[in-house]
């Protein structure tokens, strides 16, 4: 399976006045074609999360629905938030079925709802990060281990986070103290950038990584008081690009089916190779400009170095992506700098 890759080319372009060598990169990318994909959706089994579990449980078709028409080549797992109790296993059925289901299944959404009522009995302190990179590891997907065969490596990786508070994946840190600490001694947990390098380390091609969130956008917005919004999980998903929903929405329906595009493998956005100068970035795809527009275009984010595709413009499976652009020469690496400060 070839998923989506990026392509570089530098040139050099002078001015002679300056003496300031300006740099021209042109990046290029191809969206995947529909194939394999392995999707790990790590829930919040916290005592608030009953009828968020029971909205995804439930909206699951419309999720699956993008990969049944598409025919997915599918690895699909559940792990929760509560590390220390499940260790980053993935949660199995009740009558001994597989860790993870598959296209084969021929009841895989009945089995998948069964998985995501996980009950409310979790951890207070929702490790999700820490969990979902775990239940990846060599040794939990390797011969012997409890998730063996869940990850492949020529497929895509998409892991979705689905929590009303904020994460606390802390290493240990926060052993033995209240859950308070995770929101008042925030500074002192691992800097999310590590934990997204740990994902991409598990793949050749860190291209293939994929992060979704369904949490709490706006506690201000949302009718339940008793939630918190996370920087931690919206910051994993902005350094891999992915899609952030606001769990606070009565209805699930595109959020879970902007997700289900995501597994079938349509990507919205592609992450620069370096910074670029704003008003100089130029977008092709199959050969066909596209303008910047954030309705049915294309915009461009200088936090992350991303290009966010909108709307009709999204490039459809197997397309060719090139965007050529001056690089800015101050622009600094988001993930070097979250990495560096601690910063979310």
């Amino acid at each position: 399976m070839r998923g989506w890759i990026a392509l570089s080319m530098v040139l050099g372009a002078c001015g002679q006045e300056s003496g300031f060598s300006a740099q021209t990169q042109v990046d290029a990318f191809a969206q995947a074609p529909n194939n394999q994909i392995d999707i790990l959706w790590v829930i919040d089994d916290s005592n608030s999360m009953a009828a968020e579990q029971q909205q995804l449980a439930d909206g699951i078709g419309i999720f699956a629905a993008e990969m049944d028409a598409s025919g997915t080549d599918f690895h699909l797992g559940v792990t929760s938030t509560s590390f220390e109790a499940t260790g980053g296993a993935l949660v199995v059925g009740t009558a001994g079925e597989p860790a993870y289901l598959t296209k084969s299944d021929a009841d895989y959404q009945a089995k998948f709802r069964e998985r995501a009522l996980l009950g409310t009995s979790g951890s207070d302190k929702e490790k999700g990060i820490a969990a979902g990179n775990f239940a990846l590891q060599p040794s939990m997907v390797g011969p012997g281990g409890p998730n063996e065969g869940f990850l492949r490596p020529e497929a895509q990786l998409l892991v979705v986070y689905v929590s009303d508070e904020e994460d606390c994946s802390d290493n240990g840190a926060f052993a033995g103290e209240p859950q308070d600490a995770c929101y008042t001694r925030m500074d002192e947990l691992p800097a999310v950038a590590n934990f997204a390098s740990q994902l991409w380390n598990l793949k050749q091609d860190k291209n293939l990584v994929n992060v979704g969130a369904i949490i709490v956008t706006d506690k201000d917005n949302c009718a339940d008081t008793n939630v918190w919004a996370s920087q931690r999980y919206a910051e994993m998903v902005r350094l891999n690009g992915g899609f952030v929903g606001d769990l606070c929405q009565a209805n699930w329906d595109n959020m879970l089916g902007t997700l289900g595009l995501t597994a079938v493998g349509i990507r919205s956005t592609f992450k620069l190779t370096k910074g670029a100068v704003e008003g100089s970035i130029e977008v092709f795809v199959d050969d066909v400009k596209v303008d910047e527009d954030p309705t049915n275009g294309w915009t461009y984010e200088p936090e992350t170095w991303y290009i966010e595709f909108h709307g009709d413009s999204v490039p459809p499976r197997g397309a060719e992506v090139s965007v050529a652009y001056t690089v800015d020469p101050g622009a600094p690496d988001p993930v070097e700098e979250a990495a560096t400060t601690g910063t979310i």
